[in-house]
């Protein structure tokens, strides 16, 4: 270490000098020490992943310690080394071909006098590939720690080794043995998910070579073999392990002998995360193996786990660092009463298992049957992503929807059992539905959420246990309310169109912080909505008293907007003429100030449809606005004085000069595309904007979106008799082979496509061949915004919009 210049070197905050410092920390016997120092070099030689000079140089001493039998906490230190080696590998995949050799590519950088800032990427990819080539040198020196006596060393150097060897088919043998014998379960599962690993590696390095799937080698189809052992349990008739398969490296004795091991040594298959694991790696990297009853299986598994007292949460000290605070972050991310591993065994699980929904559909009911009334918190994950993400039939979202919809009758019975015997509001609610144990509020607001943003069937006693909560919460008067229990119900009952969401929902108007989402609730209510127009009206006055008082009071007039946006979409006749002062007062406004026109009314002016059915009284006021300096102020009064009955005169100079400014290249393709979708409402009343929206649909910078947009706009264009007819059909033409090819590129557009074309006459005649991708598109179980790829992050499907879509479609298809 001393005959390393430290000071030349360089990290994520400048000078190396501390690294010897905290290499030398790293051997402390004392644990807060060790940690200080291990999340320094984190921060400063791998700041956030990259790289640096100083990083190389520690390499060496980390693989000291690391081989070090007496060196404390060396896991953790494996764990670092492997991260650098997954930088390394994205260097690799970036420049391994063009930077063959970056020792070279540094000096002829320091020659120049280049500073690592001038030429950062280069300097960060050349930095990785020495890296790696240094962690690739190490490997055969790691291999002995397979069978180190410390569990968390064997499991980190599996790790290393799978992300580091350059042959990663050469350690099969070595981590099929290790499996075999490892006897601490959560090294076992690592090892398991190491294997799966490295048989992703060989399968992405055998189509990097333009390779089909082939037969196995023998050091694969044995790793294979043994993880189907792990899923399923030794099976004396399994044909699945013959000599044939086994020639290149077992033969028939040996094969037994794997099953004769296994039998002796049964708690390799009976820890359930183990299981769980196998038959994910089998799902993604050997789906020919998975057994035919995965779902059996695992559920299984998940029986035998039920059982068992959850160990406790990974422990460590509390060094105040990064690593302590994720620690921790992670224990509380996981329910008390379950093991950790197994949660992340069953999303990843269902992750493998991707669109074999009516097995991850069994999955799921069967944990959420027996666990309910009181539900995980993990199992709402496991809902959101099937259910969310995924078209499951009917039929079987119905199921699923039973079972929560029995979570919010179990909450409601005792929230009336509570008020009947005089409990305080804020005591623990036990569910009544057979089991003791206590139903949370937090609970009941995941099970409603669930059944709305998953847009799962509803029955009436559903709906009716909804509003018995709703009924009988006492909401906060603050921002929050939506998310507690009697929210989530409220909203609903909302999204169900019920009439009794509207009631409750104009009591809630007194008092209480405005929901951002009022104006869509409206919507979502229908005729029902009309029934809040005294509480909208009342608050309305509220807030008139407020912006008279502080008319510059940005959040006021926020509120207010929204409550007009809300009137609005309540289909209040007249709400043009509640409206129209509030513009009239903004466009004063934003006239004394030189600026455009405020956010509030931009927000008013976005309605599809208007300001209103008395809008036609309005028009000087509109007509005004058609000069404000905001674009979407101009296309939102145009788009009103369109549905006003105003002559396109007036109007198609806006649009005109918002989709130029697309075919510029400028900075306003959103409002372009407001102007673009306006064309299309308007239909041949627009033909002054056909050249130019055809420049659009040709301008080579022109996005999917901007592309589908144009086309459809378009086709609007031409389906009347204004244009020569030569014209007309050469531009429908481009906008049709425009719309098959948006389709394709990007299944995000989808919905546009969908809902341009559903917005047409009928007996307008779709582009050739869409009529086959819809129904492609219709038989893919996956939502428009699902690209089928595993994750671990929690993300939110627009499952609604895809609902939309999926019944656009169909009509279309109906068309066809």
């Amino acid at each position: 270490m001393n005959h390393v210049d430290w000071a030349e070197l360089t990290h994520a905050y400048g000078t190396a000098e501390d690294v010897p410092g905290l290499l030398h920390d790293l051997r402390s016997d004392d644990a807060v020490t060790r940690e200080r120092a291990l999340d320094a070099l984190y921060g400063g030689v791998h700041h956030q992943g990259d790289v640096y000079d100083s990083t190389l140089a520690c390499i060496p001493h980390l693989l000291a310690l690391a081989q070090d039998p007496d060196a404390p906490g060396r896991g953790p230190v494996i764990g670092l080394l492997t991260s650098i080696g997954a930088t390394a590998h994205l260097a690799a995949e970036e420049a391994g071909d063009t930077m063959p050799d970056p020792e070279a590519a540094l000096a002829e950088a320091a020659a120049a006098g280049w500073e690592p800032d001038e030429w950062w990427e280069e300097y960060a990819y050349a930095h990785g590939l020495l890296a790696g080539r240094a962690l690739a040198a190490a490997v055969p020196s790691m291999v002995r720690l397979l069978t180190d006596a410390d569990p968390g060393v064997r499991a980190a150097a599996a790790t290393f080794l799978v992300r580091c060897a350059d042959e990663p088919e050469a350690l099969l043998p070595e981590l099929t043995g290790c499996l075999r014998a490892e006897p601490d379960p959560a090294t076992r599962q690592s090892l398991v998910e190491d294997m799966a690993d490295l048989l992703g590696r060989l399968a992405d390095r055998e189509a990097g070579r333009g390779a089909g799937a082939g037969a196995r080698t023998g050091h694969v189809q044995a790793a294979v073999d043994l993880l189907r052992c792990l899923a399923t349990g030794p099976q004396p008739d399994d044909d699945l392990v013959k000599a044939s398969d086994l020639a290149e490296a077992l033969d028939l004795a040996k094969a037994s002998a794997l099953e004769s091991d296994l039998a002796k040594s049964p708690v390799l298959t009976e820890d359930p995360a183990t299981v769980l694991t196998a038959l994910t790696a089998l799902a993604a990297h050997a789906p020919d193996a998975l057994p035919p009853d995965v779902a059996d299986r695992a559920i299984a598994a998940l029986d035998r786990a039920s059982g068992r007292p959850a160990p406790p949460p990974e422990s460590g000290p509390d060094s105040g660092t990064m690593l302590s605070y994720l620690r921790d972050l992670r224990a509380q991310a996981y329910p008390e009463e379950i093991d950790a591993r197994l949660v992340d065994a069953v999303h990843d699980l269902h992750g493998a298992l991707g669109s074999r929904l009516h097995d991850r559909h069994r999955l799921v009911l069967h944990d959420l049957r027996r666990t309910a009334p009181c539900v995980r918190s993990d199992l709402f994950d496991r809902v959101r992503e099937l259910y969310g993400g995924w078209r499951v039939p009917k039929q079987e979202a119905a199921e699923a929807a039973a079972v929560l919809g029995g979570v919010l009758a179990a909450y409601a019975e005792t929230m009336e059992a509570q008020t009947e015997d005089g409990t305080p509001d804020n005591a623990g609610i036990a569910a009544t539905s057979g089991s003791d144990a206590p139903v949370s509020d937090a609970t009941a607001a995941a099970a409603a959420e669930e059944l709305r943003c998953c847009c799962l069937p509803l029955t009436a006693d559903i709906l009716d246990a909804a509003h018995r909560i709703a009924d009988a919460s006492g909401y906060h008067t603050g921002h929050g309310w939506e998310g507690d229990a009697g929210g989530e119900c409220l909203q609903l009952l909302v999204a169900a169109g019920d009439e009794r969401g509207a009631r409750l929902l104009g009591e809630l108007l007194y008092g209480r912080a405005l929901p951002e989402g009022l104006p869509g609730w409206c919507r979502d209510l229908g005729s029902h909505a009309a029934g809040m127009l005294p509480e909208l009206g009342a608050r309305l006055q509220q807030i008139a008293e407020r912006t008279a008082e502080e008319p510059e009071d940005d959040s006021a007039l926020d509120e207010a907007a929204r409550l007009l946006s809300a009137l609005r979409s309540t289909g209040f006749d007249e709400s043009a003429g509640v409206i129209a002062p509030f513009l009239d007062a903004l466009a004063e406004q934003a006239e004394k100030r030189g600026t455009g026109l405020h956010r509030a009314g931009i927000l008013l002016l976005a309605s599809p449809d208007g300001i209103g059915p008395d809008a036609a009284d309005h028009t000087a006021l509109l007509c005004r606005l058609l000069a404000d300096p905001s674009p979407y102020a101009r296309i939102g009064a145009a788009r009103a004085l369109w549905h006003a009955g105003q002559d396109a005169a007036e109007i198609l100079p806006v649009l005109t000069a918002a989709v130029e400014n697309i075919v510029e290249n400028t900075n306003d393709w959103h409002a372009g595309h407001e102007a673009l979708e306006l064309a299309a409402v308007m239909g041949p009343a627009a033909t002054p904007l056909a050249p130019t929206v055809r420049a659009c649909l040709d301008a080579p910078h022109a996005s999917t979106l901007t592309a589908a947009r144009a086309a459809l706009a378009l086709r609007a264009i031409t389906a009347g008799t204004g244009n020569a007819a030569n014209r007309t059909a050469t531009d429908r033409t481009a906008a049709d082979a425009a719309l098959l090819t948006a389709w394709q590129a990007d299944r995000s557009v989808r919905s546009v496509i969908a809902a341009g074309l559903h917005r047409e006459d009928p007996a307008t005649p779709l582009p050739p061949g869409l009529a086959a991708l819809l129904r492609e598109e219709l038989a893919d179980p996956r939502r428009l915004d699902n690209p089928g790829r595993p994750t671990r992050t929690r993300f939110r499907h627009n499952t609604a919009a895809d609902e939309r879509f999926c019944a656009r479609a169909t009509t279309l298809l109906a068309r066809a």
